[in-house]
């Protein structure tokens, strides 16, 4: 089977994080699959390469100092600068389009997988016109956000799903609310993107007395909520170390409530880093906390899990399919800084059976290790290309 995938992140080089999920599926899928990749070009990369068992194109759609869309989360930036902005995004996606119809014609591809609705499903529904190979589009989460937010993402939506055989939401959640920004009776199989065997590690026997939390800066992440439920536990008497690790619009206001709340001492900030530095992290924490709403799935709870620390989400979005709560995490309450602190609090009472419920934490995660999905993946595309 000859997959053509269209993504606008791909690792550029070892150690980059940019859909180092992408990359860790397709090397896991059988001999049976000749992948193909398709992803934006960036000055110092080849436009070509053969890597592991498969061949990389990029397709440029500027200047080198101006190929910027990709790789640096400013795709959504480019929308606010207007006429300039729309431009380079529309000629991201026509170049994107005009070169995967060129492959799928000349490697006689069999099927085409795009992650992300926009732009790669867009891209490939654009160049598939006229051609009858099936479709099949991951969901992310971010796409879906964006489509919802947006005048006519609903319409966008539609044109693209129009063409779709197969859409793979990572989780049931977002599956269900693509559902509801669309009119396409699209069939849905969840398929979650695999998280790295390097996260897993040996059983832990001590419960180490520091929190971590890791992901963009952003309101969404609701980081804000994690520090107030530290500040609730100095103010009790139990002084936790919190580690956040990322970057994004919210760093200098997080920074201020921390003053604010007379946690300098307690909280460390670490900016971005990169993806194989994150066990080295994980290391030092005993429990990962991540109180988002609206999280596509959730991948770090997933990574902690498997580095044997124990798992706080938010009770809602893709969390809900991570963890099972009292069992292989805790769910709390959304946007509760109280029931945030009650939960951490109910952890450090007592060691044994935290440890215990990180176990089986680490045990349950094991299933979203990149081999089991890539031998799903592997059979949706023979039943798709058979049916």
């Amino acid at each position: 089977m000859r997959i053509l995938y269209l993504t606008h992140n791909y690792p550029r080089f070892k150690g980059d994080h940019s859909g180092a999920f992408i990359q860790q599926l397709i090397r896991a899928l059988p001999s049976s699959v000749e992948p193909y990749i398709l992803c934006p070009h960036q000055k110092g990369l080849s436009r070509k390469e053969e890597r592991g068992n498969a061949a990389i194109y990029r397709f440029t759609y500027a200047g080198d100092e101006a190929e910027t869309l990709a790789y640096h989360g400013k795709m959504l930036d480019a929308l606010k600068e207007g006429l300039k902005g729309f431009a380079l995004l529309e000629r991201f996606i026509s170049r994107s389009a005009s070169l995967a119809r060129r492959i799928v014609e000349t490697e006689e591809i069999d099927l085409v997988h795009a992650h992300w609705l926009v732009p790669a499903g867009l891209a490939a529904r654009f160049a598939l016109a006229g051609i009858r190979i099936p479709l099949l589009v991951s969901l992310h989460g971010t796409d879906v956000r964006l489509l919802s937010r947006l005048p006519l993402g609903r319409l966008a939506a539609d044109f693209i799903l129009s063409k779709v055989d197969l859409a793979l939401p990572v989780s049931r959640y977002l599956g269900t609310r693509l559902k509801k920004i669309t009119r396409m009776d699209i069939k849905c199989i969840t398929l979650p993107m695999p998280a790295s065997g390097m996260f897993l590690s040996s059983t832990r026997r001590v419960l180490k007395r520091a929190l971590i939390g890791i992901g963009n800066l952003t309101r969404q992440k609701r980081f804000d909520v994690l520090i107030r439920a530290v500040g609730i536990l100095k103010k009790e008497g139990l002084s936790l170390e919190l580690t956040l690790v990322g970057d994004g619009v919210e760093k200098t206001g997080l920074r201020s409530l921390v003053a604010e709340l007379g946690l300098a001492g307690s909280v460390r900030f670490t900016g971005s880093l990169p993806h194989h530095h994150l066990p080295g992290v994980l290391r030092d924490a005993g429990v990962m906390v991540l109180p988002s709403v609206a999280e596509g799935f959730g991948m770090v709870l997933v990574e902690a899990q498997l580095a044997g620390l124990v798992a706080i989400g938010a009770d809602a979005g893709g969390q809900r399919e991570i963890i099972n709560h009292g069992e292989t995490g805790i769910l709390v309450r959304p946007d509760d800084p109280r029931a945030l602190a009650s939960a951490i609090r109910d952890l450090y009472m007592n060691d044994e059976k935290t440890l215990r419920l990180a176990q089986a934490g680490q045990q349950a995660a094991r299933r979203f290790l990149a081999l089991p999905a890539a031998e799903r993946l592997a059979n949706i595309y023979s039943s798709i290309l058979h049916r």
